[in-house]
């Protein structure tokens, strides 16, 4: 076990980490080697690796992993929005002009990228690319890859880009070597951070005469450190660590990309997955179940040592998981409406009877971090918002936000009461057993969309509750294929996924998530529809913001009208992540301050950045191994207990790869 690891190391680095308060922004008009997005980067322009790393750690090895959320896929194009991208494509296969370390919470450093100017007046930023940079077919990466990989994301990809970059101009080839990025703004000072480390430089050879928004199983040209080996949709896929792959001995590659294969295994369940992982079928799980957390690691190789546990924190903002109700319809339009269906979420009841303890309820945005707003408004915050007094919940100004909460026995009588005077005042009365609207008689009933197996089990009781103030909540579980589809064209009324991920320098990403301009575009992060002036105009004040004291500011006024406002149903949150391991796989230890994830663009986590990071013991006996190219991940290796192969796996796992549509991620 390994509990509380990463708790002490943020106990110990988290002073280092932490901004000055008169931080200011990117150093400009000359070339650096790394650019900070408040004063000068750490590391030094001829440093030889990241100190968190093990730059002697061992090369070998196949580290198996599972699909986790993904069901199958049938693209290797992770930019368009049809389809499903493969799993740890975008940061195996598609390397950035600049890479992020983990031990200072905005800096980034080249790769492709060997150094980067920013104007005095923050009106462009030029890269200068390394001469060496070449992609998977040997041919050079040029200035005119990298604007024509701005051009074409921005285009056609999926709408984070084109909210991301919506303040840059042009990109433009000075020369083979230099590309320069002109900006309609002075004011956004992330952008030329956001360039460096997002923008994913890709081959205008191969991808000129292609349809970008196509899905395709044609592999590209790439340039990252892996390569696809071998693949079969919906079983598996097969990554190969590139022998010629030319930024292998760069400092900030140093200790990287260690195993000479990482397989992803495809499950439709996860009682079998967890069955196959019990029994050696792949290394490494991100648990999900806080079932199977508190009682389902008591098999022979975690009692032993073979199998490990380890819970995580970091000083990042925790993972909002809300549920989304879609503004776009006039039935949720009404704040009174969206406060009374929050009253009806039982977190107390879930917690105590199916989640262990082992949840918090969520309250912020930026919850865990430094820029959740708690407490009253500051004086910096009330100069943002005093001049939006009447266009805010009066909340804002006088109270943190928090839930109703309930004793935890399913009794949540004296929310319901408050959820239908809220009701009554917005327009809505109870006529027998229907809540019904008082001009038009339309009964209030709507769709919730499920995407996941088990999580009917957190919303069946939120539909109860619902029930008993005379709305009708109807559950529908869909494949994955569909419910991506109705996502992106916000074809639902209610429905709950994973927020995207807000980090502790937030920026124009701000735009995609809650932006009025956002929430029409089809594929948008804008997923509730949210059209607020005062949102868009604290979302400019961060874009703008000079100092880190004034981010914070920002954020914490963002913080309180995005809560007060109820856009969303705040359900719950775990205070750290789950992970379980097979003992050959070995970590930096202690691991950066700033958790193992966040290397790879957008990564979701350590169950990503573990990919590139980990390494396996050589001395280790391989207690697991991958199932074979042409067999499906339910089949056991031969040194599993077959008792229980002939229990779970092979009497169960046939079936339930046939009739489960599915992944099951039980809370």
């Amino acid at each position: 076990m390994m509990r509380g690891l990463f708790n002490a190391v943020v106990l110990a680095c988290g002073l280092g980490l932490a901004f000055a308060p008169d931080a200011h922004a990117i150093v400009r008009g000359k070339p650096v080697h790394g650019l900070a997005l408040y004063g000068e980067p750490k590391y030094p322009a001829d440093f030889k690796h990241f100190e968190y790393v093990n730059p002697d750690a061992p090369k070998g090895g196949t580290f198996v992993k599972t699909n986790e959320a993904y069901l199958t896929f049938d693209t290797f194009n992770p930019y368009t929005v049809k389809g499903a991208s493969v799993h740890g494509l975008e940061m195996l296969l598609f390397d950035t002009l600049m890479v992020p370390s983990l031990d200072e919470p905005a800096s980034v450093y080249g790769l492709i990228a060997q150094t980067a100017e920013v104007a005095d007046d923050n009106s462009w930023v030029e890269f200068v690319l390394r001469p060496e940079a070449r992609f998977a077919d040997g041919s050079a990466i040029t200035a005119e890859d990298v604007a024509f990989s701005y051009e074409v994301l921005i285009g056609k990809a999926t709408p984070r880009y084109r909210g991301m970059y919506a303040d840059v101009a042009k990109a433009e080839a000075l020369n083979p070597n230099t590309v320069r990025f002109t900006f309609k703004t002075k004011e956004n000072r992330k952008l030329p951070f956001l360039l460096a480390k997002y923008l994913p430089v890709l081959s205008k050879a191969y991808w000129k005469d292609r349809d970008f928004t196509a899905t395709t199983l044609d592999v590209p040209v790439t340039n990252g450190p892996y390569g696809i080996e071998s693949f079969e949709a919906g079983k598996y896929i097969l990554y190969k660590r590139r022998g010629d792959y030319w930024a292998k001995d760069l400092p900030v590659n140093r200790g990287f990309n260690n195993f000479d294969h990482i397989r992803f295994e495809y499950f439709r369940d996860d009682d079998v997955e967890f069955e196959a992982f019990k029994t050696g079928v792949y290394d490494f799980r991100r648990e999900t179940s806080a079932g199977k957390w508190a009682t389902g690691y008591e098999f022979p190789a975690a009692q032993d040592g073979r199998v490990k546990k380890m819970e995580m924190k970091s000083i990042e903002p925790l993972t909002v998981q809300p549920v989304f109700l879609n503004l776009r319809r006039p039935l949720f339009q009404d704040r009174r409406v969206r406060m009374a269906l929050s009253y009806a979420f039982d977190f107390e009841s879930l917690n105590l009877n199916l989640f262990h303890k082992q949840y918090v309820r969520s309250r912020s945005y930026w919850q865990g971090s430094s820029l959740e707003a708690t407490g009253l408004p500051s004086a910096e915050e009330l100069k943002l918002l005093e001049p939006f007094r009447e266009k805010v919940p009066p909340e804002v100004f006088t109270a943190a936000f928090t839930h109703l909460i309930t004793a935890g026995n399913g009794d949540i009588r004296e929310n319901l009461l408050k959820a239908r005077e809220l009701l009554k005042e917005a327009g809505w009365e109870l006529r027998g057993d229907k809540l019904v609207n008082m001009k038009t008689g339309q009964p209030f009933a709507f769709e919730f969309l499920l995407r996941q197996q088990g999580s009917e089990r957190v919303y069946v009781p939120f539909a109860q509750n619902l029930k008993r103030l005379g709305i009708e909540m109807t559950l529908r579980q869909i494949d994955t294929s569909q419910f991506i589809n109705r996502l992106n064209d916000f074809d639902y009324d209610a429905t709950v996924v994973v927020f995207p991920h807000n980090d502790l320098t937030p920026g124009t990403e701000q735009l995609e998530n809650w932006g009025s301009q956002a929430a029409d575009v089809v594929g948008s992060n804008n997923a509730s529809g949210v059209k607020d002036p005062v949102v868009d105009a604290l979302i400019k004040k961060i874009i703008g913001a000079e100092t880190y004291e004034e981010v914070t500011a920002a954020t914490r006024a963002l913080d309180r009208v995005l809560t007060w406002n109820y856009y969303q149903i705040l359900t719950y949150t775990s205070p750290g992540e789950r992970y379980a391991f097979w003992s050959k796989l070995k970590m930096p230890e202690p691991p950066p301050p700033l958790g193992l994830g966040g290397l790879g663009e957008f990564s979701t986590g350590l169950g990503e950045t573990s990919m590139v990071l980990w390494w396996m013991d050589p001395a280790s006996a391989a207690p697991t191994q991958p199932a074979t190219s042409t067999e499906t991940a339910e089949k056991p290796p031969a040194s599993a207990p077959w008792g229980l192969i002939a229990l779970v796996i092979v009497g169960a796992g046939m079936v339930l790869f046939v009739i489960l549509r599915q992944r099951r991620t039980s809370p």
